[in-house]
Order: structure tokens, then C-alpha cells, then sequence
């Protein structure tokens, strides 16, 4: 019994922590009903598959997919994406290339993702995301005196569930934070952030909504197939996507398969991101790429996986993702990830006897090929192109009789 509480606690924060991704989504344009479909069969896969990471939106995928405004060609390269990730994980690739670079190079790769996050949630505080700096900064300070409080008396809860509180806490604190503030002020609930617009077109839309229940709601423009359309802007697109999808799979799919102590099949992982993006971007749906989880700090991660992409599959086929991110700032969980970033990816990979220190031994046993495996990974927001670099350097080192 003691176990359901953190449990429930970290499957509902994860997935307001998700409802912002999936509104900022639709505010360029990503339809929710068809990424509804999308996380159903996810949760599906993740389940049978025993995947201890969540699919959902990730930023920077939703980013770089939304760049290309013409949703034939999006359509077309999200798919192109998708094949490639459904080859690769049928064929076992991502693992081998995961085992060819080392645990050097890994450790270093992930010291490089520790810095990006940091870096992504010190961006959700300042202007870069165009939002509320108070909120930003209530949700950094409560996840570190939250994370601080329960690492200094360990004993208090279980280890495993201290990013649990740190997600709930800091992301409850700043929401409420941010509700005072609004009714104070006397101002109306509306997200400041960049899908403020496209919210705002898709409100008005959903007013008028079949309701789910009717033939109506799937017979709608939501599930009229997109056709691609193939071209060098496309491709180029697919590319970009491909890199960055493989770098999201064994970057987060680690942090995960850490917090949880359940190993993380690369494969599998990949395997499941293709295969559902077939579902949901053939009608113009957003791309579903692993997460960072508090479900995996959770009791029962495979299980709060599987709960948490039934939950905000539910919400998004029931056309609730605008009403429901009125209450909600984007910047609540820029705490989060500067405290997962810092404390729990870039420390234990860089610092030794760090938490999980011995890790860091890897890092300093072969520091050259570490070194720039992390620098390239914070410096192209790009882990992939990070653990290629880091191999190359030993290569050359090894040529060099080095």
C-alpha cells in the first residue's frame, strides 16, 4: 500500500508535464485526435515490450518537426523518420552501436545530455521560451530545496521516490503559484506560451466538436490521411529527425533505465517510436518520442509507463488539451529538468562517487574520448553526434598510438 501514493503521484505530474508538450503541439499545427490513437497503441507496446520509458512529446522533436510548416511535407519526412526507426529497431542496430562506442564515450554522451537539460529548463525560465520568469523560477527554487530536503534525510522516504516529490512538488508549487498570481492580478487563465495562438484557433474549433461518443467526432478532418509529399526539403527533414530520434532513444532511454534500476532495450524503444508514428502522423499527429519520467523514479515503472500513455492518450482523443492547459504554465517543469539534468545525469557521469559514482570512473578512464563526447553533445543538442564524435577521437588516438 505504501507504494500506490508515490505511485499515483508521479503517473498524474508526469502527465501534466505532458499536456504542455501536447499543447504546444497543437499550436503548430500537430492534430491531438490521431496522437490520441498514436499513445493508446504505445502503451500497448510498451507494455508487452516491458519498456520502462513513456513515449510522449518531447520539445525538441515537436520543434524541429514543426519547423516545416507545409504538413504534406512534414507528414512525409515524420514518416521517413518512422521506417528508418522501425528498420533499426528490427535489426537490432541501436544496441550494437550503443555497445560498439563504450562505456567512455557513453558516460561522456551523457554528461553532454546532463548539460542540455539544465540548459532546457534554465531556458523555461528566462525569455527564450517567451514565458512567466516568476513562475520558472518558483519551480527551479522548490525542486532543489524539495530534492535537497529529502537527500539530507534519506530516511524520511525512499530513495527511489525522491525525484517523485521533486517532480510533484515543484510543479505543483509553481501551478498554484501561477493560479494565485493570475486571480490576484484579475487577469484571464491562459498559458503564456508559444502555442497561445494555436490554441486559442483550436478552442474555437473544439467548441463545435462532435462529441466521442458520435460517428461524427471519427469522421471529421482529424482523421483525413495527409498525403506526403516527398522532395529534398522532406528528406533533408527525415534526416535531421532520424539523428535526433536515435540520440533521444539512448540518451533518455538510459536516464530512465538508471532511475528505475529496470534495464532499458534500445531496440525495443526505437521499435516501439516507428511503428506508432505510422498511426498518428499519417493524419497530421504529433511525432511520440521517449521522455525523461518521473514513472521511472516510481514504483512499478513499466506499469506507470503504460498508465501514464493510456492517461494522456485519453485526453488528447477526448479533444480536452486546450481546456485542460488554461490552469497549467509550460514553466513548472523547468525545476525538474535542471534538477535531473545537473543532479542526476551530469554529476554521477562526471564527478566521482557522485550518487551513482562509479560511473564516473568510466568517464575519467578514457577522458579524451569522454570529454568530447560531452562537449559535442551539448554543443549540438545532439547526443548521436556526440557518441560518434567521442568514437572517432579514439580511433584516431588509437592510429596516433595514442
Amino acid at each position: 500500500m505504501g507504494d500506490i501514493f508515490p505511485f499515483v503521484l508521479a503517473v498524474v505530474f508526469v502527465a501534466i508535464n505532458g499536456l504542455t508538450q501536447l499543447a504546444f503541439a497543437q499550436g503548430l499545427g500537430f492534430k491531438m485526435k490521431p496522437t490520441g490513437l498514436a499513445f493508446m497503441v504505445a502503451a500497448g507496446l510498451s507494455l508487452a515490450l516491458r519498456s520502462v520509458s513513456p513515449v510522449s512529446g518531447q520539445s525538441a522533436m515537436i520543434a524541429l518537426a514543426g519547423r516545416n510548416e507545409d504538413e504534406r511535407e512534414r507528414v512525409a519526412a515524420l514518416i521517413m523518420a518512422a521506417v528508418v526507426s522501425t528498420v533499426l529497431g528490427l535489426a537490432g542496430a541501436i544496441s550494437t552501436v550503443v555497445d560498439f562506442a563504450g562505456p567512455a564515450v557513453m558516460a561522456g554522451m551523457m554528461a553532454g545530455v546532463g548539460i542540455m537539460l539544465a540548459q532546457i529548463g534554465a531556458d523555461f525560465i528566462t525569455d527564450k521560451q517567451k514565458g512567466n520568469f516568476s513562475v520558472g523560477m518558483v519551480s527551479l527554487v522548490s525542486a532543489l530545496l524539495i530534492f535537497g530536503f529529502f537527500n539530507l534525510n534519506s530516511g524520511i522516504v525512499p530513495s527511489a521516490n525522491v525525484l517523485v516529490y521533486t517532480v510533484a512538488g515543484s510543479v505543483g508549487i509553481s501551478t498554484a503559484y501561477y493560479l494565485i498570481m493570475k486571480k490576484i492580478r484579475g487577469e484571464s487563465l491562459a498559458v503564456e506560451n508559444a502555442s497561445d495562438k494555436g490554441n486559442e484557433n483550436n478552442e474555437r474549433s473544439e467548441s463545435d466538436d462532435p462529441k466521442f461518443w458520435t460517428a461524427g467526432y471519427w469522421k471529421n478532418g482529424d482523421w483525413k490521411l495527409v498525403t506526403p509529399r516527398i522532395n529534398i526539403r522532406s528528406i533533408l527533414s527525415a534526416c535531421a529527425l532520424i539523428c535526433l530520434g536515435i540520440g533521444v532513444v539512448t540518451s533518455f532511454g538510459t536516464i530512465n533505465a538508471n532511475m528505475s534500476g529496470v534495464p532499458q532495450n534500445f531496440d525495443h524503444l526505437i521499435l516501439i517510436t516507428g511503428l506508432v508514428d505510422f498511426i498518428g502522423v499519417i493524419f497530421g499527429g504529433m511525432p511520440l518520442e521517449p521522455i525523461i519520467s518521473g514513472t521511472a523514479a516510481a514504483p512499478w515503472p513499466i506499469l506507470g509507463a503504460f498508465v501514464l500513455m493510456l492517461v494522456l492518450g485519453a485526453i488528447a482523443l477526448l479533444g480536452l488539451v486546450t481546456k485542460i492547459c488554461k490552469y497549467m504554465p509550460v514553466q513548472s517543469i523547468a525545476g525538474f529538468l535542471v534538477v535531473i539534468g545537473f543532479f542526476e545525469t551530469f554529476l554521477p557521469n562526471l564527478v566521482p562517487y557522485f550518487r551513482t559514482g562509479p560511473r564516473a570512473m568510466q568517464f575519467h578512464g578514457n577522458l579524451a574520448e569522454s570529454a568530447i563526447a560531452m562537449g559535442v553533445t551539448a554543443l549540438t543538442k545532439n547526443p548521436f553526434i556526440g557518441i560518434l564524435a567521442g568514437v572517432l577521437v579514439r580511433y584516431i588516438g588509437t592510429f596516433f598510438g595514442v
